[in-house]
């Protein structure tokens, strides 16, 4: 393992600003730093399979007034988004490092605006239908956290997810209120979420990928 990366490592367990899940072991969601007192007229986003945390650390920039939590799997990532926040003095951010299937675990119900999917894993084998993070056990998840009226974004530069997902929110009974299978796009239709673009996508955009976003409802 890279030397750099066993540092992130030992480094994250020490941020303020990183939670750890603990496997087999649940707080109450109440108790969690995003619902401290200070940010309790917040509204919350949430940024899953966050990486390095370049979407939630951005928008955090843009909107001051919300609360954003980037969810992570991978302590090392998650030490570079949570660093660079510490070193920005962004307050309206914090990292979880837990598995998104445990996601309810860790939030009140109907106490979330958004959630944002930004490049997840399209799980291209079929027998990994049910890891994709639009799958219909996801959006329950999903749907129970979300406030009314709350929304899904998901980004991705994968021709399969984009239209799984399309077919998935409709069997679920939810409603996509905005799609475009190419963001950037300079035609009058096109759609960009907030301008923000990851290293991924840069490098996506580069190999020639088309970037696809969509909005969608579950309430």
């Amino acid at each position: 393992m890279p030397k750099n990366k066993l540092q992130k490592y030992e480094r994250v367990k020490h941020l303020p600003n990183v939670t750890f899940s603990v496997f087999g072991k649940s707080l109450p969601p109440i108790s969690y730093p995003w619902y401290e007192e200070r940010f309790e007229s917040m509204e919350k986003v949430l940024e899953l399979g966050c990486g390095k945390g370049e979407h939630s650390l951005a928008f955090a920039v843009a909107n001051p007034h919300q609360f954003y939590v980037g969810i992570d799997c991978k302590s090392h990532r998650l030490c570079v988004g949570a660093e660079k926040a510490i070193a920005d003095g962004l307050e309206n951010v914090h990292f979880l490092r837990a598995r998104v299937e445990r996601i309810r675990e860790f939030f009140v119900k109907d106490s979330i605006r958004e959630i944002w999917l930004t490049f997840p894993d399209p799980h291209l084998k079929t027998r990994a239908i049910k890891c994709r993070l639009s799958a219909s056990p996801f959006l329950d998840a999903y749907a129970n956290l979300l406030l009314p009226g709350g929304t899904v974004h998901l980004k991705t530069d994968s021709d399969l997810l984009y239209h799984y997902t399309c077919e998935s929110v409709d069997r679920w009974g939810g409603r996509v209120v905005a799609a475009s299978d190419n963001i950037h796009r300079t035609d009058s239709g096109s759609i960009n979420p907030q301008g923000v673009v990851s290293a991924y996508e840069a490098a996506a955009r580069s190999r020639g990928a088309s970037i696809k976003y969509m909005v969608f409802t579950l309430n």
